[in-house]
């Protein structure tokens, strides 16, 4: 890491600030360690060999207290060239690139992942070597959405609790975190969004993954259709009959104002094409509108009569033969 040409930086590699804990570099040491480890990666095994180095080197450092006081004030080169003692000798510190070793003493094994394929996994080696930590089952939880964040894409804030070792990493305690997660515009229910690690920590085991499953909440007069919304405008006969206007609410706070001077028969619908959710390769699904009639509980005799002889004439959906009921009528008297 030091011949890399840049002094490294050990609280950065570690993803901490300086006064972190010893149970803080412990916890970013396990989890970056395990994901970045080599025979995990072998499809950028010179890319993770490199970043497994690195963290270990870093680890190597800060949970040594007197390697750390010294890199923390003096920095690398005060760590590298030593600091003279009460004789004037300087024990300058070099990394001997043992990120396998590290790892090994840390984890009590040298490939936790071959029970999971990775590495060295015939049964004869597996056999000679110690029981690698077991990866916990999958934490998984609800991520409750309206529409409205659906459409305009949010920021969720989600509170786990998870045991972690404390700081002399003797005992196991409860521990609150907040997870936050960025919702973007037009993810549908089933979306799965994992926190790598963020579960229990314990005694030889691998923390679990923190899995947040997308949910929908019902919204109040919208449903969704994969990439459409649907809207239902409920109308009377009257109007389906004649004519009428309704007006459609959006998710980003306009209403429609919509015509509807055509006859709406049972199961007509309308598109607004472009105000449904959005897609992922840009623009948006449409807006359905669908009709629901409201019929009569009753009608008088008189009003039977004016709507017979008004409706007189009209074509048929089933035959489209025009039926005049008021010359059938007198036909038959």
């Amino acid at each position: 890491m030091a011949d890399s040409g840049q002094n490294p930086e050990y609280y950065g590699a570690l993803g901490l600030s300086k006064g972190a804990s010893d149970a803080e570099i412990k916890r970013a040491y396990r989890k970056l360690a395990m994901q970045w480890h080599p025979d995990k990666n072998a499809d950028k095994k010179e890319e993770a060999e490199i970043k497994f180095q690195a963290i270990a080197e870093a680890y190597d450092v800060l949970s040594d207290k007197s390697k750390r006081a010294v890199y923390d004030q003096f920095g690398y080169e005060g760590l590298k060239d030593g600091v003279p003692d009460a004789n004037g000798d300087r024990n300058g510190y070099e990394y001997q690139n043992n990120g396998n070793e590290i790892f090994e003493s840390f984890f009590g094994t040298a490939n936790p992942f071959a029970d999971f394929g990775f590495g060295e996994s015939t049964p004869f080696t597996s056999r000679l070597k110690k029981p690698g930590p077991k990866k916990m089952d999958a934490v998984v939880k609800d991520l409750p959405c309206t529409l409205e964040e659906l459409y305009n894409g949010c920021v969720k804030k989600m509170m786990v609790t998870r045991k972690r070792f404390n700081a002399d990493g003797s005992d196991l305690v409860d521990e609150s975190k907040v997870l936050s997660v960025s919702v973007k515009p037009g993810w549908k229910k089933g979306t799965k969004i994992t926190f790598p690690c963020e579960g229990d920590e314990g005694v030889d085991i691998v923390p679990a993954d923190v899995v947040f499953v997308l949910t929908e909440v019902e919204h109040k007069c919208l449903s969704r259709e994969g990439s459409n919304l649907v809207f239902t405008a409920k109308i009377s006969l009257s109007d389906a009959l004649t004519e009428c206007a309704i007006t459609v609410p959006t998710l980003d706070g306009r209403k429609l104002s919509l015509p509807c001077p055509e006859v709406v028969s049972p199961g007509y619908e309308k598109s607004i094409v472009g105000e449904g959710m959005p897609l992922k390769k840009g623009g948006n699904g449409d807006l359905i509108i669908r009709f629901k009639i409201l019929f009569p509980n009753f009608l008088e005799e008189g009003k039977k009569k004016v709507l017979r002889e008004t409706l007189a004439g009209t074509v048929t959906a089933e035959t489209d033969v025009v039926v005049d009921e008021t010359v059938a009528e007198e036909k038959k008297d």
